[in-house]
C-alpha cells in the first residue's frame, strides 16, 4: 500500500523538479513570451491605444487609487514611444485608467489634450469594445500597445471586432524574465494568461 502511495508522490515530486529546471534555467518563460507578443510594428503616427491592466486600492478615511505594476510598464513604454514618435492621440482603455495612467503620462510631458480615455473596461474583450465607438471617431492608423504576453489575446479580440490595429508589444515579461528573482512571477503570469486564451476561445471572443 505504501509503494502504491509512494509512486505518485515520487512522480509528483520529479515533475515539479523538472518544471523548475525549465523555468529557473532554460530559455522558456522569455520563449513563449516571444511567441504570444505577436508582431512588432514600426508604426510611429496615429493613434495610440494603451491597454490599462491593474490598479491597487489603499483603503483609509477615503478610498485611494495607484497605478499597479502591469499598467505602470505599459504607461512606461507608451511614454517612451510617444516622446520617440508622431503620434497624434493616445487612447487609455481600462477601469480607473483615468485616475491612475493618465496622470503618469501628463506628468511625463504628453499633452493633457492629447490623451483620450475610455474608463469602463474591466477585461480585454471590454476593451475592444468600448473603444470601438472612440476609434470611429479618430483617423488612424491604430497601434495597439499592451504587455507582450498579453498581446495575442487583446490583438485577436479587437480583430474579432472588427478593428484593424497594429501592435507594439510591450517588452515587460521579457524584460522580468531576464532576473531569476522575477521569472517566476512572469511565468505565472504566462500561465494564467494561457488559461484566459482557453476561456476566451471557448466563449468565441478570440
Amino acid at each position: 500500500m505504501l509503494h502504491r502511495l509512494s509512486m505518485p508522490l515520487r512522480a509528483a515530486a520529479m515533475a515539479a523538479g523538472a518544471l523548475i529546471l525549465l523555468v529557473t534555467f532554460t530559455p522558456l518563460v522569455p520563449w513563449t513570451g516571444r511567441l504570444l507578443s505577436a508582431t512588432w510594428t514600426d508604426t510611429d503616427r496615429g493613434v495610440l491605444i494603451v491597454l490599462a491592466a491593474d490598479a491597487i486600492t489603499f483603503s483609509g478615511p477615503e478610498p485611494n487609487l495607484a497605478i499597479g505594476q502591469g499598467s505602470y510598464w505599459r504607461a512606461i513604454d507608451a511614454i517612451y514611444v510617444w516622446r520617440h514618435g508622431h503620434f497624434r492621440t493616445i487612447l487609455l482603455s481600462g477601469l480607473h485608467s483615468a485616475e491612475t495612467v493618465k496622470p503618469l503620462l501628463v506628468a511625463s510631458g504628453v499633452p493633457e489634450s492629447a490623451i483620450v480615455v475610455e474608463n469602463r473596461a474591466s477585461s480585454t474583450r471590454e476593451n475592444a469594445l468600448f473603444v470601438k465607438p472612440v476609434l470611429a471617431g479618430l483617423p488612424g492608423p491604430f497601434v495597439l500597445l499592451t504587455s507582450d504576453y498579453h498581446m495575442y489575446r487583446a490583438s485577436h479580440c479587437f480583430a474579432r471586432e472588427g478593428i484593424a490595429v497594429e501592435t507594439l508589444p510591450a517588452p515587460d515579461l521579457l524584460k522580468r524574465s531576464n532576473t531569476l528573482v522575477l521569472r517566476w512571477q512572469a511565468f505565472w503570469d504566462l500561465a494564467t494568461e494561457f488559461v484566459k486564451i482557453a476561456y476566451y476561445r471557448v466563449k468565441g471572443w478570440i
